[in-house]
């Protein structure tokens, strides 16, 4: 009998110390627990997603706002040099919207789009936070907050009815814009009036933090050009557009003060007629691209500052055969369009990095946006299908 209770012993302690090891070792992870921190949030969101399902500590970690925010922090700085491009075009037959994203080196992907298909026209704007609005043109009565890298989004509700076309406006111009005292994501909804328009503008602001629009009151008067802001810079949204004054009409830049909740103009740079311009983001600042149509055209880059206003950066090219310039990323590479496509344009090398063309994208169809991905949740965000 002796022997067979040691046996037996031996069992069920070998046992008791396995499985107290294994518990042990799954707690501990043998990292203290702000190392493990730093190491996740610089992961991007793909494996961040898949890792949650590691353990419960690691699913909490990932939720937790403090890291969200360091995460994103972290891949801003670890993207300057290769930045993911989001692409908007529209299809050659369908004519539906095609949304794709482009992370170098990899090929362009066609992502799951959440807007509602059934609608003939749809505009983009941001992204803040890893965030970009959809939203129906011309009056902005369909609006959709959708996080690319997390592929998901959510419908947000309007304050009231659009007004009539009879009554002065011209269309709605949507920009978005984050409040960081708040840590709040604002969509601002601006009801654009005619050129010899005297009143100013109604304006509705949606909050995220609170999910629900309220009238904002504003004094300026202005002639807002375009049905999106041109530029966000650092959660500040622009515009561009014609305002009258003693002097007469003039074009001018439009900024938000997300701390005040007013609008506010700027100068804009004075170009000749035949001259194209396109607005940038440069180094978290306000940026300008100009240029001559001719074969071989150099690009002038523009900076505004401030205090001291517009002032000339650089020159870039000469760029042989295109037809449009679509933008330009935040490590100052150009994107361009010609005969063939969309290329992106090393303006230090005067080589060509890549091809960004979308299969049976219609010509000049194409909108790029400058894309840093995030863990960031609107509330009631749901998973977009297929």
């Amino acid at each position: 009998m002796a022997p067979t209770k040691g046996k037996g012993n031996g069992k069920r302690k070998g046992k008791g110390n396995s499985k107290k090891t294994k518990c042990k070792a799954t707690s501990d992870l043998y990292l203290p627990k702000e190392i493990i921190s730093n190491i996740l949030s610089c992961l991007p969101v793909k494996t961040l997603l898949r890792f949650r399902c590691v353990c419960k500590k690691w699913r909490k970690l990932i939720s937790k706002p403090n890291f969200i925010a360091s995460h994103f922090r972290r891949s801003s700085s670890l993207q300057q040099c290769g930045s993911s491009i989001l692409i908007h075009t529209r299809h050659a037959e369908s004519f539906a919207h095609v949304l794709s994203m482009y992370n170098p080196p990899e090929s362009i992907v066609e992502l799951d789009n959440p807007f509602p298909r059934f609608l003939p026209s749809m505009s983009i704007v941001g992204p803040v936070s890893g965030i970009v609005c959809l939203f129906e043109p011309p009056w902005g009565d369909v609006v959709t907050l959708w996080n690319p890298a997390m592929r998901r989004s959510r419908r947000v509700p309007l304050l009231e009815n659009i007004p009539l076309m009879g009554g002065g406006y011209c269309w709605v111009s949507i920009g978005l814009a984050f409040d960081y005292e708040e840590n709040d994501l604002l969509i601002l909804r601006i009801f654009c009036l005619g050129p010899d328009a005297t009143d100013p503008n109604p304006v509705e602001l949606y909050s995220t933090k609170n999910l629900r629009w309220k009238k904002l009151k504003n004094e300026l008067v202005c002639h807002i050009v375009s049905c999106t802001s041109i530029a966000i810079i650092k959660g500040v949204p622009y515009w561009l557009a014609f305002a009258t004054d003693e002097i007469g009409s003039h074009m001018v830049l439009v900024r938000f003060d997300v701390g005040r909740k007013v609008f506010a103009k700027l100068p804009m740079l004075g170009t000749r007629e035949k001259t194209k311009q396109n607005f940038v983001v440069i180094e978290n600042c306000l940026g300008m691209l100009t240029w001559e149509e001719r074969d071989n055209s150099y690009v002038d880059v523009w900076v505004m500052d401030d205090e001291d206003g517009w002032s000339k950066k650089c020159k870039v090219g000469p760029l042989f055969g295109f037809d449009r310039i679509v933008g330009c990323l935040r490590n100052g590479d150009i994107v361009a369009e010609n005969e063939y496509g969309v290329l992106l344009y090393d303006p230090v090398t005067s080589s060509v990095k890549a091809k960004l063309s979308v299969d049976y994208a219609i010509k000049n169809s194409y909108v790029i946006l400058d894309y840093l991905e995030s863990l960031v949740q609107i509330e009631g965000m749901t998973f977009v299908k297929k």
